[in-house]
């Protein structure tokens, strides 16, 4: 029963550590068969993959300015499947004051809902960093976003929609649990 309930939560999460330096959108990578395309309006080359030089962005990660040179971008990227949570960690290029951050989520362009935060400077850091999460109602695209000039993104967690069949399992798991325990019971008072 644990099994099924872990599948039914199951996050994954898009790093941009398995992309080569470099690789510019529109591109799409695939985790445990969902796939990711990112884009943004200025591509060819709106965003880059390149190495972190942040805290809390680790290994690889995907910003802008890219090859196209372009700032003031929104990031759109697009699931194959729907989504019910998503987590990323940003950074801006803000050197005073940090700029709002939003992530906005549709399911098939209409809009379900968005989020705002702001990162922090972080000792020993030039630009403000943080963490971004939305939940709600399913989702398929999300468009990522900031007052800022520039900014990165990394580690975007997803959480997919469980399928209606593992829904299925999990409440047949159930009751069973549930019946074996009713048993169990009575057969106890015998």
């Amino acid at each position: 029963m644990a099994l099924l309930c872990a599948a039914a939560n199951a996050s994954i999460v898009f790093n941009f550590d398995g992309d080569s330096l470099g690789a510019s959108t529109t591109f799409t990578d695939t985790v445990d068969g969902l796939s990711a395309t990112f884009s943004s309006s200025a591509d060819p080359g709106g965003f880059v993959v390149y190495p972190t030089m942040f805290e809390t962005l680790t290994g690889n990660v995907l910003g802008d300015p890219g090859p196209a040179f372009a700032d003031n971008l929104a990031l759109d990227v697009g699931f194959s499947e729907n989504l019910s949570a998503i987590e990323l960690d940003f950074a801006t290029s803000d050197f005073i004051t940090p700029s709002p951050f939003t992530v906005t989520a549709y399911e098939n362009s209409a809009l379900v809902g968005s989020t705002t935060s702001t990162g922090q400077f972080l000792s020993g850091f030039n630009f403000p960093e943080g963490e971004i999460a939305f939940a709600g109602a399913a989702f398929n695209q999300v468009v990522i976003s900031s007052a800022a000039t520039d900014f990165a993104v990394d580690n975007i967690n997803v959480n997919p929609t469980p399928e209606p069949g593992t829904l299925t399992s999990i409440g047949a798991g159930l009751l069973l649990l549930v019946i074996g325990s009713v048993r169990r019971r009575k057969a106890a008072r015998e």
